[in-house]
């Protein structure tokens, strides 16, 4: 059964301003965040259902294999929602400090932060995609010789166990 009802008036009349979007968004963003920490939680928890982890190691092959292309998405816009989100965090604690609270400095201080969000998560996807997927950081080993041995030493010079 379909009702024609006409829309509320203050549909009609209000136009969306970014003042009234960010909070929105904001709260949508730290959703999505909490909702990805528990995903995450129950992929590393779903191992612990089989004692043998062949479940696990299947489910795994079928993510990486087949559902590349979701898996990479998925964490590039979950990292989009994390720039968003903490930028958009920074700005709330100037707010707490009493800054950028005139009207004009607000829209200022938002388009400052979409940027900011924007740039970081430009930032990290363009590593990640540099990095080929593996943490490009990693610990530089020297070799130290210790009577005619060859002994691969960590960064801090320590042999590691």
């Amino acid at each position: 059964m379909k009702m024609n009802r006409p829309l509320p008036p203050h549909l009609t009349v209000y136009k969306p301003q970014l003042t009234s979007t960010f909070p929105v968004s904001h709260r949508i963003s730290g959703a999505f965040l909490a909702t990805m920490v528990l995903f995450s939680i129950f992929s590393f928890k779903i191992g612990d259902l089989s004692p043998t982890f062949y479940h696990f190691y299947q489910y795994l092959f079928l993510l990486t294999f087949y559902l590349n292309w979701v898996i990479i998405s998925l964490v590039n816009f979950t990292l989009l929602a994390l720039c968003y989100h903490m930028s958009n965090g920074v700005r709330h604690l100037l707010w707490d400090s009493g800054l950028f609270l005139e009207l004009s400095k607000a829209y200022t201080s938002g388009i400052i932060m979409l940027f900011c969000a924007a740039f970081s998560a430009l930032l990290n996807i363009i590593r990640q995609h540099w990095s080929n997927g593996q943490i490009p950081y990693r610990i530089r080993q020297r070799k130290r010789k210790c009577s005619g041995i060859t002994i691969s030493t960590g960064r801090n010079g320590q042999i590691p166990h």
